[in-house]
């Protein structure tokens, strides 16, 4: 006998035995049950008994619910709920499956042989297991349309509202291990809450998966849930005022007053990894497309902006800092810049920078409330915000209203560009920086008491030395800064000397170039000057041995306030003086300024330089030696001659010595006292032979 006749005839005899057995006298039946067991994959006698049962009964064309096998079997309904295990197993093997998925309630779910498995019996071919195709898997859709049907029970009358949602409850522990409910239960232990999101998903899925259009009517499904009206009240009250569960999960929100849609997170629970097919993805290439990102959320905000919009946009941005959480400079925001709003305004200043622009302050409400924005602004102008405060921006012209711009430090810089600092490394008011290294180490000469205080400076901006002397200012509370003034008559020295004390004390020097600092646009120069002293607070922070700041000819921009009243480009200069002495008051590094025109200096400035320090034309001592050292061919009797006849300064007598060097090229002789003199002779602009010679 063929293996079809002997599985047919084995389930023919069992259907025999079971039916109106009234779960009698099985054991005869036993190896019959081992028989079709094997063939079929049933491992249990309960497995085989409603197996045949089912198949029984699908072959007069019938799927079976609880009851039904009771009726076939001839016993009670309590008798019958010791096959929901087996009938469990079998849908999980996919042997079985449920013919009506929103069904409810466990007594009226209807079962057949999955269709691969009943032809495979009939026409007597091997049975194969079947793999659970998403088709035949109850999933947390079939859920929430059970949930769905329920509701509707309970709409028309049938179901009362506490019985609604403890039907609710058993389903959910029917299906404990579903995905969707074992999470929502760890978010929130409230039933009714949940029963909310499984319909708030069901209409999600059924309807407009577009995420910006799929909503719940708010008021139309509570009056589903609840008979009472105070009831729908008090649900509706703490949706709206954002104290629902659901509302702080941030699993859903409310769209103005009669609405309510699934948030980001609210549909990555109900898809799980299929959420890229209704989400669009938030994983970006690179930084520079995910402050474009941002952007583009913010520009696409309606004109009036209500709170659910500022809601939606924090959460975008969110999920756009959580899925994008591999670029460390977003981990470096998020800890620096806690606030969110901080955190945004420093994105969007981010987007202007990669595009070459700063960021236009009056912006800001585009995404705050007309208040907030101006407390923001404010904040920001008085620099108490919390991206000045940090030294990430700063504030660029305008007033709190009239054109104020953000733009990144050198420090905001480095945080978000990180490696790609360099591709956008800008000089920030024509500041640039020596190291000590590229410094050609030269021999200064001057008289005893000038070489004396020039001594003691060297000595005190030593490293060693120089933080000694910042921990003993700071214990007395007086501050740290040190700040230089050299000054006097032209050509002794005083910018060389800079140079010559960085090379010594090996320190950089950030040069400033005065010109660049000076612009015909309106607020520009405060701009620039403002930076350069970010620019260099910035140099500190990130330098071993701190950099001095150096101001050359700084007359230019130290010079005496004149009446505001007068011109615009009064009120220009004395912005940026004020600019100078508010910074040059809370300096924490070395300031060195050199001016030939000491008194066109501001009084204000005076206090401020801890050394002062005056050149005039070297004496004739000095004079000789740097005779000696510009033309090592003179004799001592020669180079004191030079230096009595003449009172030149050092930077003359440099003048001299180019002078006769040309001279010796293009003539091909060496110079001499007699040469040396006539040059010095010309050198001279009045006629007096020893007359004071200056530019």
């Amino acid at each position: 006998m063929d293996k079809k006749n002997t599985l047919m005839q084995a389930i023919r005899k069992a259907a025999s035995g079971l039916k109106g057995c009234k779960l009698k006298n099985l054991q005869n039946l036993a190896p019959v049950f081992k028989s079709i067991g094997a063939e079929t994959g049933t491992e249990s006698e309960e497995e085989v008994i409603v197996f045949v049962a089912i198949l029984d009964r699908q072959c007069g064309g019938r799927s079976s619910a609880l009851n039904d096998i009771s009726d076939y079997l001839e016993c009670t309904s309590l008798d019958v709920m010791q096959f929901v295990p087996a009938i469990k197993s079998l849908i999980a093997k996919g042997i079985f499956t449920v013919e009506n998925r929103s069904e409810t309630l466990l007594m009226d779910k209807r079962f057949v042989l999955c269709p691969d498995i009943f032809y495979a019996v009939i026409e007597g071919r091997k049975i194969e297991p079947v793999e659970m195709t998403e088709e035949m898997t109850y999933d947390q859709f079939d859920f929430c349309e059970a949930v769905d049907k329920l509701k509707e029970d309970r709409s028309h009358g049938n179901i009362e509202t506490r019985k609604f949602f403890i039907c609710v409850e058993k389903m959910e522990a029917e299906h404990a291990q579903m995905p969707l409910v074992k999470e929502l239960k760890v978010l929130t232990s409230d039933i009714e809450s949940r029963t909310l999101f499984y319909e708030m998903c069901y209409d999600f899925a059924s309807g407009d998966q577009s995420h910006k259009n799929a909503v719940t009517d708010i008021d139309l499904t509570l009056k589903h849930f609840y008979d009472r009206i105070v009831s729908r009240a008090e649900v509706k009250a703490a949706l709206t005022k954002g104290a629902h569960p659901l509302v702080e999960a941030n699993l859903i929100r409310c769209v103005g007053d009669d609405e309510a849609k699934l948030t980001r997170k609210g549909i990555m629970m109900l898809y799980g990894d299929k959420s890229d097919a209704v989400l669009d993805s938030t994983r970006v290439e690179d930084r520079y497309e995910f402050v474009k990102r941002i952007h583009k959320l913010v520009n696409n905000l309606p004109r009036n902006v209500e709170i659910q919009h500022r809601c939606e946009l924090r959460e975008e941005i969110s999920l756009l800092e959580e899925d994008n959480a591999g670029f460390s400079f977003i981990a470096a925001a998020k800890k620096v810049l806690p606030d969110f709003v901080s955190r945004l305004i420093f994105y969007l200043t981010c987007n202007e920078l990669v595009d070459g622009d700063t960021y236009s302050i009056s912006c800001i409400s585009e995404f705050c409330g007309s208040r907030e924005s101006a407390n923001i602004r404010s904040k920001l102008k008085e620099g108490s915000h919390p991206l000045v405060k940090k030294r990430l921006a700063e504030i660029t012209g305008g007033g709190h209203f009239d054109g104020a711009q953000l733009q990144l430090t050198d420090k905001g810089k480095e945080l978000f560009l990180e490696e790609d600092a360099g591709l956008f490394d800008e000089k920030t008011g024509g500041s640039g920086l020596i190291e000590p290294d590229k410094i050609d180490e030269k021999q200064l000469f001057f008289e005893k008491s000038l070489q004396e205080q020039l001594s003691m400076l060297r000595n005190s901006l030593a490293e060693d030395n120089y933080r000694n002397l910042c921990n003993r200012l700071s214990e007395k509370k007086l501050p740290k800064g040190v700040a230089i003034l050299l000054y006097g008559t032209p050509g002794t020295g005083k910018t060389e000397t800079a140079l010559q004390i960085a090379k010594a004390t090996g320190r950089a020097i950030m040069h400033v170039d005065i010109s660049a600092t000076k612009t015909c646009w309106f607020g520009e120069s405060e701009k620039l000057i403002k930076g350069v002293f970010t620019r260099y607070r910035h140099l500190c922070e990130k330098s071993k041995i701190k950099p001095i700041l150096l101001f050359n000819e700084a007359d230019a921009v130290f010079s005496k306030r004149k009446d505001s009243n007068s011109s615009n480009v009064a009120q220009t200069e004395n912005a940026i003086q004020n600019i100078i002495l508010e910074e040059m008051e809370k300096l924490d590094g070395i300031l060195i300024a050199t001016t030939n025109l000491a008194d066109n200096l501001d009084h204000a400035f005076e206090r401020r330089f801890l050394f002062k320090i005056k050149y005039e034309n070297p004496n004739i001592e000095a004079k000789t030696r740097i005779w000696k050292d510009k033309m090592p061919l003179l004799n001592d009797s020669e180079a004191e001659q030079l230096a009595s006849a003449y009172d030149f300064s050092g930077g003359q007598i440099d003048n001299i010595v180019r002078k006769s060097l040309m001279e010796e090229v293009i003539k091909g002789k060496r110079p001499t006292l007699p040469s040396l003199m006539a040059i010095c002779a010309s050198e001279k602009i009045e006629g007096d032979t020893k007359g004071k010679i200056g530019f």
